[in-house]
């Protein structure tokens, strides 16, 4: 029998817009009023500082086999939601319904396609409320495309180092209200090597670990302000033989309706101001 999660995707960004206290996106689906609850229980002053890290292909597959590798995301993080995410369960699609909260077939992204989004997005919803918002992504990938409408920053970089780097720089800066951080890293490898192999898992481990080393960086630089932190993947990934759109074989895939590739677990935190 298969266990979908029952809460969708489309839930994510109204609840983040509602725990800073700014208005959703046009059209997108109702907050998650016990997450908002929460996470307000947890900071009663309220929030001016978000840092979202997206790493790619993080399925719920991986706490549930490797918990430990999770370690690094849980000491920082207080709440943990089971996300269904949407078909097909490819980046694009996945972050423009992430981010937008409405289905693929209201955004119009419905397959590997990096169009820019002309319906509402968070990052309009943030810009219309005054914050100063960055992305910071590698080149080519989704989220240094669909989004870019050029009334905010996106900084991209041609490695997922590089990516860690700039993000760090960013914080230590301290001039920005929101923050997401893209990171590519797991799954490249899981393509490649696949999802189980040593390579793939200890990349798995890694990506916890940026989320960790970003954190940090907020809690010893953003100390004058109370932060939303989420680790908040896509989708998720399978083990399957194929060629890639390059010619190259593959040994993971995304885009199916199997659980290990739709159900995620997104964490929500807060670092709280110590000044």
């Amino acid at each position: 029998m298969t266990h979908y999660n029952k809460i969708s995707l489309t839930h994510f960004v109204a609840t983040v817009c509602k725990i800073i206290g700014i208005e959703k996106p046009q059209g997108a689906d109702t907050s998650m009023d016990w997450v908002c609850d929460v996470m307000e229980d947890m900071c009663k002053e309220g929030y001016d500082r978000v840092l979202i890290h997206n790493p790619d292909a993080m399925g719920m597959f991986l706490y549930e086999e490797f918990p430990d590798m999770f370690e690094p995301v849980l000491k920082h993080t207080q709440l943990t939601v089971p996300f269904r995410t949407v078909m097909p369960s490819v980046t694009p699609v996945c972050f423009a319904t992430m981010f937008t909260g409405v289905l693929p077939e209201v955004h119009g992204i419905q397959a590997y396609e990096k169009p820019v989004l002309t319906v509402d997005t968070f990052f309009d919803a943030l810009v219309r409320a005054g914050k100063k918002v960055a992305i910071v992504a590698t080149i080519h990938s989704s989220m240094s495309k669909i989004f870019d409408k050029g009334n905010f920053d996106i900084f991209i970089e041609d490695t997922e180092a590089n990516v860690v780097e700039k993000a760090q720089e960013l914080i230590i800066e301290d001039q920005y209200d929101v923050l997401c951080v893209y990171t590519i890293g797991y799954d490249k490898r899981e393509h490649y090597s696949g999802p189980h192999t040593p390579l793939g898992i200890a990349t798995a481990y890694r990506e916890c670990g940026i989320f960790d080393q970003l954190v940090s960086v907020v809690k010893r630089n953003w100390k004058n302000h109370n932060t939303l932190i989420t680790f908040s993947p896509d989708h998720g990934c399978h083990e399957e033989e194929g060629i890639s759109t390059k010619g190259v074989p593959v040994h993971g895939k995304h885009g199916s309706d199997r659980t290990v590739d739709i159900n995620i677990l997104h964490y929500f935190g807060v670092a709280r101001r110590t000044k």
